[in-house]
């Protein structure tokens, strides 16, 4: 497998960073109407069944703690 590599401006005008703004309100707006449904049922699905965050470090919390 090899690693695809997306560039992005790292800097824009305000104008540019608006419209970029403007762009991603109005795309999850849509989404969120085609498809909201879906992702909140998916989401639950996904509490449910004990999917957890790969990325989240499972730690021992077994310590005795006197109060």
């Amino acid at each position: 497998m090899s690693m695809n590599i997306t560039r992005l401006t790292t800097y824009w005008t305000a104008d540019e960073a608006d419209a970029v703004i403007s762009l991603l309100d109005e795309l999850r707006d849509s989404l969120w109407t085609t498809y909201g449904e879906q992702i909140i049922e998916l989401r639950r699905n996904a509490k449910a069944g004990g999917e957890s965050d790969n990325n989240q470090a499972d730690l021992p919390f077994d310590d005795n703690i006197d109060f």
